[in-house]
């Protein structure tokens, strides 16, 4: 397996003023070394060639003769994330998707399928639909609370029969009485019984309960409305453990707070409405950077991730988790030396200066919120780069490698995303095992 090493570089498009301070920061440089001061400091050769794993992948995608930007999933990789998983999480806790991060119906029921789970976390309505009709016996959550203008849109688009299904399969998240008025008065109108699991504040604060006398107020109205409204438990998403001040907490304290108001909000309502928490209930936390420290004693039952199904790079907190998904760009072009505007004349000073200027390559497309990871020393040129997504179609963008590294018209170069979630922009995910392709499949058709 090739090791990934991210190599972060300024993307953001300079102002004219800019280009001239660096254009003449780096002839500077090599004025000064020219002169032989300080020439220790001139830039090293860092380029090579592709590692093992990206060799044979770009062999593959030149022999498929696509020719543009992909996206490429690796199963293998995908199948080895889902082991890590089904390790750590075991009855009583239940392993929940999180769909945003897998945006694709035919990798979420992958997933569903080789983790042994039914349940899926929702993000977006017309998501909805879609994960409904892929499994008869899906259990979906909703992971944020929607206005009620969309859930209304979402059951108008029903049969009757259709409704009491979805009303039978999905969780709405609900996070102040207002929201549940609404969820109400809608359940009223069309007769349904909507399931109803309440948003806790945990120390997130982006919403949610965050007093007793609150949650006491939502259980009321759902105990006084059993015809209408059934509980079926809380989410209390942790999701700024991880991110603990060391000055104020340790994440493991961080998370130790998050899980005893988790409890006194249990404990509280179980006291006071002992009849609402009978039977199952999902009882939800987590996420792909805190699975791990869920284990049995807590009263957390139901954990959802999904980006560790992939590891986007900003996830490496997943130590024992593999890389699976990588964005590949082919090189339109591909100039000898360092090919910019207005600095011909210094063209060879420049590649002298910094052998890693040697060549200059044009890749088709560009702007990913992605780190580059191979082949190794490739590097984005900062002057006329554009920041990640703002170019929404992006043209061709400018690297520079030295001429260690061995690319020619129709290779590709990888990037490793950010996140999972940019399946969504692409057409189709190019989908993998032992670097050759065995599927195409769609990911959601809009990014919300």
């Amino acid at each position: 397996m090739d090791r990934i090493t991210i190599d972060k570089q300024t993307t953001q498009k300079p102002s004219r003023r800019a280009f001239i301070k660096v254009a003449g920061g780096t002839l500077a440089g090599i004025t000064v070394a020219g002169v032989g001061i300080g020439a220790f400091l001139k830039p090293a050769d860092v380029g090579g060639a592709y590692g093992q794993y990206f060799d044979k992948l770009n062999h593959t995608l030149k022999q498929t003769g696509i020719g543009r930007p992909c996206i490429v999933l690796d199963l293998d990789r995908v199948d080895h994330n889902i082991s890590r998983v089904r390790q750590q999480l075991q009855s009583p806790i239940a392993y929940r998707i999180a769909a945003k991060s897998l945006p694709s119906e035919h990798l979420i029921q992958y997933v569903l399928t080789n983790a042994d789970t039914n349940k899926v976390m929702a993000f977006h309505q017309p998501y909805l639909g879609i994960l409904l009709n892929q499994n008869e016996n899906i259990d979906i959550l909703l992971g944020k609370p929607l206005l009620i203008e969309s859930v209304r849109t979402f059951f108008a688009d029903l049969n009757p029969e259709e409704r009491v299904h979805a009303s039978n399969r999905i969780q709405w998240l609900v996070d102040c009485q207002p929201r549940l008025d609404n969820y109400l008065k809608l359940a009223q109108e069309l007769s349904l019984t909507l399931n109803i699991n309440i948003e806790i504040d945990v120390g997130l604060r982006r919403g949610g309960v965050q007093s007793e006398r609150e949650l006491g107020q939502l259980l009321q109205v759902i105990h006084s409305n059993s015809q209408n409204l059934r509980f079926t438990g809380f989410m209390g998403y942790e999701a700024h453990v991880p991110y603990a001040p060391p000055v104020i907490s340790s994440v493991e304290g961080a998370f130790a707070e998050a899980m005893e108001t988790y409890s006194a909000f249990y404990i509280h309502g179980k006291k006071e409405f002992p009849s609402l928490f009978e039977g199952s209930l999902t009882m939800n936390s987590g996420g792909s950077k805190t699975y791990k420290m869920f284990t049995g004693g807590l009263h957390v039952n139901d954990v959802a991730a999904g980006s560790c199904m992939a590891k986007p790079s900003t996830f490496g907190i997943l130590e024992d988790h593999q890389p699976a998904l990588f964005i590949a760009a082919p090189v339109l072009k591909k100039l000898k030396g360092a090919q910019l505007p207005f600095l011909d004349f210094a063209s060879g000073l420049i590649e002298w200066w910094d052998p890693n200027m040697a060549n200059s390559i044009y890749l088709y497309g560009g702007g990913w919120a992605a780190e580059l990871v191979s082949p190794s020393g490739v590097r984005l040129n900062g002057l006329t780069a554009d920041p990640p997504n703002q170019n929404l179609l992006p043209n061709q963008s400018l690297y520079n490698g030295s001429s260690k590294v061995p690319l020619a018209v129709g290779d590709y170069v990888f990037f490793h995303p950010h996140q999972s979630d940019s399946m969504t922009q692409f057409d189709e995910i190019i989908v993998t095992r032992g670097s050759q392709i065995v599927d195409l499949w769609k990911p959601f058709p809009k990014r919300y």
